[in-house]
Parts: C-alpha cells; sequence; structure tokens
C-alpha cells in the first residue's frame, strides 16, 4: 500500500485517510505483534515509536523488488534497534541498525528468544563505520532515517546507497534532504506525532 500523493521535491502534501486501518491496528493484529512489543515497550512513547518505524517500512517496501538482495541501514536506530527489528520480521531484506547507544546484550537476547534473522548491528556512530559497511558485499541498499538525529544529507554522502527514508521527527531541518532527488514524500497521517513529513530520497543513478 502506498498512500502518499507525489509532489516536487520542495513540496508537501498532506494524505487524506481513505478508511484504512492506521499503522498500529496493522501491527497489533499479526502475530509478529508479540516478538515486537518487547523492544517497543521500553520506549518512553511506544504507539508513537511503532507507528513512525511502520511508516519508514511502508513507504520502503514498495521499493523491495521479491527475490532481489537488498540491505537496509538503519541509521541512529536507538538503543533498541526497534525500526531494524521491524523490517528483519517483516521483509525479506537483511538489515544493520547503527547507533552508538545500542543495548547490545538486550538486542543479542531478543533476537535469540525470537530466532530473528536478517538482523545485525553496529554500536557506534554512523561516521565511524561508514567505510566497513560500505565494504559489505555489494547489493541494493535502502537506508531509514526515523529518529536520527542527524544530517542526512552529509550521512548519505558517506554511504553507498539506492534509496532513502527519512522522518521530519523533531529536527525537520537536519532530517529532511535539502539537496537529494525525491522519489515521493508527505504527511503520514498515520504516525502518531507531531513530525509526520517524511521523504523517499532516491540516490543519484537510481
Amino acid at each position: 500500500m502506498n498512500d502518499s500523493e507525489a509532489c516536487d521535491p520542495n513540496g508537501v502534501h498532506d494524505r487524506a485517510l481513505t478508511g484504512q486501518s492506521t499503522y498500529l491496528d496493522r501491527l497489533m493484529r499479526r502475530e509478529s505483534f508479540a516478538a515486537l512489543w518487547p523492544l517497543f515497550a521500553k520506549g518512553p512513547k511506544p504507539a508513537k515509536e511503532l507507528t513512525e518505524s511502520f511508516s519508514a517500512l511502508e513507504h520502503l517496501r514498495p521499493l523491495i523488488r521479491p527475490g532481489e538482495p537488498v540491505r537496509v541501514l538503519h541509521i541512529g536506530d536507538g538503543a533498541h534497534a526497534r525500526t531494524a527489528a521491524l523490517f528483519s520480521i517483516k521483509t525479506q531484506a537483511r538489515n544493520v541498525s547503527v547507533d552508538p547507544v545500542l543495548n547490545e546484550p538486550l538486542v543479542e537476547a531478543w533476537r535469540d528468544q525470537f530466532g530473528i534473522e536478517r538482523f545485525e548491528w553496529r554500536k557506534a556512530r554512523i561516521e565511524a563505520v561508514a567505510a566497513e559497511l560500505n565494504d559489505l558485499p555489494a547489493m541494493r541498499t535502502l537506508v531509514t532515517f526515523v529518529h536520527a538525529h542527524v544530517r542526512i544529507d552529509r550521512v548519505l554522502a558517506l554511504l553507498r546507497w539506492d534509496a532513502a527514508f527519512s522522518l521530519a521527527c523533531c529536527l525537520p531541518g537536519s532530517q529532511l534532504s535539502a539537496s537529494h532527488r525525491v522519489h515521493h514524500c508527505g504527511t503520514d497521517s498515520n504516525v502518531l506525532s507531531v513530525g509526520r513529513e517524511f521523504q523517499v530520497l532516491l540516490a543519484p543513478g537510481s
């Protein structure tokens, strides 16, 4: 499902809800919710964070081609690697969560408890591991910035990538791109946050 309206790189369009379930409704009706909840429940606003991560999934999933190897880098994914966890359960992509405050014992225990595959992490700032990530086996690479609190144009300049998702969060001046080609963008009304503006970006040549 792709509910967003196309827009030019400088525009943001509101999306009208047309009777679809909210992200939270959809997640809670799935068996996978039981596995996701232990991570999201540790956040101060779990419903907000669930919908923010699900927005990334919703808007990038059309760019994950069936049968094609794909890697998703989740930048600034927090202590509990929640967006990477969601993608690991909901897609066949290989996921790497990157954050300097990542709680490795908790995330490792969660992965082992639920038998999660295609899920790894780097406890580091993205600047410290960008070269290593670029040296991983070549495949189509997507990037998420949900709560990254970084200047995404500066980070994308360090990475080999094909498409990226960014949510305005609380830093729209940093987390929305001013220089990359916008595939689509809008205001995601299913996100339970004031920072609902999003962009899906395409790398040069993609």
